[in-house]
């Protein structure tokens, strides 16, 4: 990540290893925040693959305080900048459907929004 400050702009942030950058996973997770219409920003992240460090580091650099990360295995975790850094708030592991992975996304929009989680179908 090139700015180690806070992003003034209001943005989930989504932390990615780098062999992800054209992947499914960055492309559902966007997906799910744009049906929420809650603006985002994908960051790549080198140096770090584990999934719940890379969304640590998002949700630490985002305004909206919250941020997803994405391992180089297709790990996705969703996490808020005031939520315990040993566990997940939400997980994704790497053989995830698109549906689950979109929902990911969408639930970090509701999380943003303060409205309830909703499920993968």
């Amino acid at each position: 990540m090139q700015n180690p400050g806070v992003s003034s702009s209001p943005a989930v942030h989504v932390c990615y290893h780098p062999d992800q950058e054209a992947g499914e996973p960055l492309r559902q997770i966007c997906l799910g925040l744009e049906e929420q219409g809650v603006p985002w920003r994908a960051l790549p992240c080198s140096g770090q693959d584990n999934a719940l460090a890379l969304a640590r580091q998002a949700a630490a650099h985002s305004a909206l305080r919250t941020g997803l990360g994405i391992a180089a295995s297709g790990e996705v975790v969703l996490t808020h900048a005031q939520y315990p850094a040993d566990r997940p708030l939400r997980h994704c592991p790497p053989a995830s459907s698109r549906a689950q992975l979109r929902n990911i996304g969408a639930n970090a929009g509701q999380l943003v929004k303060v409205i309830p989680f909703s499920e993968a179908e």
